[in-house]
């Protein structure tokens, strides 16, 4: 049977529209990831440009550091662009991250609902970009330097320095550092002052905050949770593994800064939730077969891992077995628990406890 080229091959278009077409023409008919077809792209509508002149503006700058703005000017913007913004401290540049209502949005969020006390000033020009980006360009040069003098200037030991960063119009420098305890800096400031003939503000940052500013890729080969779409950094402590019956590798559980994963907050609600269900690892069920104690829980398939005490078999039953177990008092609680159900559902665990220390 003969077969005809593929290139003989044509699809005539469908007469009628379907119902792909009625329900989503543009998504139907998009072909931007086609680079051979000449058909006219939809005009699609711009998301990141506002359809009016947004009063509130939420505006980046480096170390995704955020800030809300005012805008009395009424200027067009949009997401990404480069603007001059008022600063206490003079005039800085950064980018337009939220317009609209996801400004307001997040200004109730975020924020607590106040109004923003800075403005925006003007978009930036080619001459303020150039200058922007001179600045960028020059902040590692900034950076190598001031941590060679501080190597010359006693007592900075433990004084690591992460970033530099220079105010658009250069009246402040800000040097960012790590330190594990407070440190005396007064005689290196004043090397500094000397040295670069500007304001020099020196912020003491901890590890989560460094990751942050200056971003990586996860073990799950992401971009980081704190550089990308956590507002703040909240310490996480190993009760919240041990909720989660994860094995305590610290290697594992830790991230790049050093410090337990932040991931490790995201399923906790869910598994404090539903260990209320389930009764403690080590507590005695009187089944059928025996005495059994409760070696593991599997709470995503709702399962229960029990070892009989006579025989040493395993025996498993499922969250609805157990809890008819219990209703006809056949569980036995154990003296201490290892899961601390009790502290589950208290006002004080509802704030994240104290930074663990990982050595």
């Amino acid at each position: 049977m003969p077969f005809l080229p593929l290139y003989n091959v044509s699809i005539p278009p469908a007469e009628t529209p379907s119902a792909a077409d009625s329900i989503a023409p543009t998504l139907f008919h998009s072909r931007e990831a086609c680079t051979a077809c000449t058909a006219q792209q939809p005009d699609l509508p711009d998301t990141d440009t506002a359809a009016q002149p947004s009063p509130l503006v939420e505006v980046e700058f480096k170390g995704h550091r955020k800030a809300l703005f005012s805008n009395p000017h009424q200027l067009p913007l949009q997401r990404g662009e480069l603007v001059l913004v008022s600063v206490p401290s003079g005039i800085d540049a950064g980018h337009v991250s939220a317009l609209g209502q996801i400004a307001q949005r997040k200004q109730q969020l975020f924020y607590n609902g106040a109004e923003p006390d800075q403005r925006i000033l003007r978009k930036a020009t080619p001459a303020d970009r150039e200058r922007y980006l001179s600045n960028r360009h020059e902040e590692p040069n900034v950076l190598r330097l001031a941590r060679q003098l501080a190597t010359t200037v006693p007592g900075l030991d433990g004084m690591k320095l992460t970033d530099a960063e220079w105010q658009w119009d250069r009246r402040r420098l800000f040097l960012y550092f790590t330190a594990p305890n407070r440190v005396d800096f007064r005689q290196y400031l004043r090397l500094l002052n000397q040295h670069f003939r500007t304001r020099i503000e020196l912020r003491q940052i901890q590890a989560r905050d460094e990751a942050r500013r200056l971003g990586g890729l996860g073990p799950c080969g992401r971009e980081l949770c704190c550089s990308t779409f956590l507002r703040t950094c909240q310490p996480v402590s190993l009760s919240a593994a041990r909720i989660q019956q994860l094995q305590f590798n610290l290697m594992r559980l830790s991230g790049l800064c050093g410090r337990l994963k932040c991931c490790l907050l995201y399923e906790l609600e869910f598994y404090r939730d539903a260990l209320r269900h389930y009764p403690p690892l080590n507590a005695l069920v009187h089944t059928e077969q025996g005495p059994a104690k409760i070696v593991k829980l599997d709470i995503l398939r709702e399962l229960l891992y029990l070892q009989l005490l006579e025989t040493g078999l395993p025996l498993t039953l499922t969250l609805a077995e157990i809890s008819q177990l219990r209703e006809h008092g056949r569980i036995e609680l154990p003296a201490t628990t290892e899961l601390a159900e009790p502290t589950l559902g208290t006002a004080e665990d509802e704030t994240p406890p104290p930074e663990e220390e990982l050595s």
